[in-house]
């Protein structure tokens, strides 16, 4: 069983000493077996054997065990193994957290160097392996496996004219006699030609003052270079051509040395005006800016950063999507593509763009873009204007503009209560009236109130607090006649013709409802007497100028002939010409067929 036992257990220690066991109590039992078998068989030569060999395996187990017992005293306990397995679980745990923070700042990294438009290397001194960004390899052509990590793969690439000054430039920095490494200088593409980068970088010393690392980028400058060197070669052969010029005028005249002094006196100013433009480039009240095809801000005044609270340098390692408002950025982006597609030459927006600080401001956009010589697209050129206090000042007017619409929809109401007020009041009193001649004005006053109130009423429910629909208020103002005269259904139809939608102040619609109030009232009452049937016609019409035309007839008795309503008595004849005076109107009377009353005023 104990053979079994370190069979079966591998990671056992001292198992020698298990199987020693085992052979001693094999032997002892040998031994006792032999003694009993002795009692029949006298072989004591053969049993004193197997007891020889029995102390020899005790002897040799025991000398074996006097240097054991101290190994074995220095096995840890089961408790001690617990407290290591727990110990190992949490620094395990602890690992795997190192490990997929790790993984996640790897993550980050690989999706920054993705991300950025410049080449990113990282150069360690000792090993002079460097790491290459996949951008880094993309400006030059390769791909990612096609270059090695070292430093080897771009000493070999720069430009032999250039190698000496790049070397010069890094042991500067590395010397600290400069405190950032920056250098312009020719690189081999993979295609065989040279490309211009802007290579920048900054290095770690330890604490003996010895670099140990060095880490930066690289712009691909080369449409910059080859602009500096179309502009150069065009200044050297305007120098050539200008020496070549004064030499013939010295030859030929010294009266053309006036010439040559305007001439002069012609590039002053043009360099004056340049210099005024540069200045008010930089100093002008707007902000203006070169912004590159794929939102990066390329050169930026002074007022634009003071704007975005940005400076200059900070701006042109970001992009105008960075920093503009996430609700306004998918409009902005159209009107980029428009332009770019030559839908349009010139765009102007109103948008919001975050400040360094956090805040939000409002800006005015100008954008249009620049050209190539070749008419492929440069640049944008952008001028931009803060007018976040415009902004919060037009809030605070639509605020003040609310507030006075709701104080305007409670006067209407209020106005249009104490109207109904006071026509109660007279419906009260007319309860106590005998005479029906008495009676009648009450009715009158307390009609032409209603309609007054009825003014108000569509007022304050009017989109427009200013004024109300009139051909709305005239239908509502005839249907409530009809109802107070108590008109049999069928006998006294009713038809409106309007042409369009009449918007009408209350200096206005006042008049005119009251106007129409008393004419429908007279048809009503005098047009169909004795249950006589009829019609009566309301309309509204515009000429020209804002002239109107308000209609009201009735196929009824008509008027008694030589009638003047100028000269009546009547309250309501005179109320309906001082009103027409009111709002500076005509009014005309036909009286062929039944009555027909036109009254026209001019909105002006």
């Amino acid at each position: 069983m104990l053979v079994y036992f370190v069979r079966k257990r591998k990671d056992l220690p001292f198992d020698w000493i298990f199987l020693m066991f085992g052979a001693f109590i094999i032997a002892c039992g040998t031994t006792h077996v032999m003694d009993v078998w002795t009692l029949w068989y006298p072989t004591y030569w053969l049993s004193g054997l197997i007891k020889a060999i029995t102390a020899l395996i005790s002897v040799t187990t025991a000398v074996q065990l006097v240097p054991l017992i101290p190994q074995a005293l220095a096995l840890p306990s089961h408790a001690q193994l617990e407290a290591a397995n727990s110990q190992l679980a949490t620094e395990i745990a602890e690992r795997k957290r190192t490990e997929e923070v790790l993984r996640e700042s790897e993550e980050r990294w690989q999706l920054a160097l993705r991300g950025n438009n410049d080449g990113i290397w990282d150069w360690n001194i000792k090993t002079n392996q460097v790491f290459f960004s996949s951008r880094w390899k993309e400006m030059l052509g390769y791909e990612d496996d096609e270059i090695k990590n070292h430093l080897q793969e771009i000493w070999t690439r720069i430009h032999p004219d250039d190698l000496d000054d790049v070397v010069k430039a890094v042991q500067d920095h590395f010397a600290k006699f400069t405190s950032f490494y920056a250098k312009e200088f020719r690189v081999l593409c993979k295609d065989g030609t040279y490309k211009w980068i802007l290579d920048r970088g900054q290095a770690l010393w330890d604490e003996n003052n010895n670099v140990i690392r060095m880490v930066g980028s690289h712009t691909d400058i080369t449409e910059r270079k080859q602009a500096e060197e179309t502009l150069s070669k065009i200044l050297t052969q305007l120098e050539t051509k200008v020496e070549e010029r004064t030499a013939e005028l010295k030859k030929i005249n010294k009266s053309l040395e006036a010439e040559i002094t305007k001439r002069k006196q012609i590039e002053k100013a043009l360099r004056d005006s340049e210099e005024r433009f540069r200045t008010a480039f930089h100093q002008a009240a707007v902000g203006i800016a070169h912004v590159g095809l794929d939102g990066r801000w390329l050169l930026v005044n002074q007022r634009l950063c003071d704007i975005v609270g940005y400076t200059a340098e900070e701006l042109e390692l970001r992009t105008f999507q960075e920093i503009t408002h996430p609700d306004d950025l998918n409009e902005s982006l159209k009107y980029v593509d428009e332009i770019l597609l030559g839908n349009i030459q010139t765009y102007s927006i109103e948008k919001r763009y975050f400040r360094k600080d956090g805040a939000v401001i409002w800006i005015n956009l100008t954008v249009s873009l620049t050209h190539h010589s070749s008419g492929e697209p440069k640049y944008f050129i952008a001028v931009i204007e803060d007018i976040s206090d415009r902004k919060q000042s037009q809030a605070q007017i639509q605020a003040s503009l609310l507030e006075k619409e709701v104080l305007l929809k409670e006067i209407y109401h209020r106005v249009k209560n104490n109207l109904q007020v006071i026509s109660s009041l007279l419906n009260l009193q007319s309860d106590y009236i005998q005479d029906q001649e008495d009676m009648y004005v009450f009715q009158k006053s307390q009609q032409r109130i209603e309609s007054m109130a009825l003014v108000h009423e569509k007022m304050y429910q009017s989109p427009d607090l200013a004024r109300i629909d009139f051909s709305e208020y005239i239908q509502d103002l005839v249907a409530s006649l009809f109802s107070s005269y108590e008109i049999n259904a069928g006998a006294i139809s009713l038809r409106f013709n309007v042409e369009h939608q009449v918007l009408l102040g209350l200096d206005l619609a006042i008049p005119c409802g009251l106007i129409v109030h008393e004419l429908v009232s007279n048809s009503l009452k005098y047009g169909f007497p004795n249950g006589r049937n009829g019609e009566i016609y309301v309309g509204i019409r515009e000429d020209l100028d804002q002239q109107f035309t308000i209609f009201v007839s009735d196929n009824g008795v008509g008027l008694p002939p030589n009638f003047n309503f100028q000269n009546t008595a009547s309250l309501g004849w005179q109320l309906v010409e001082a009103l027409t005076q009111q709002i500076s109107g005509t009014i005309k009377i036909n009286n062929h067929t039944g009555v027909e009353f036109q009254i026209t005023f001019s909105l002006i």
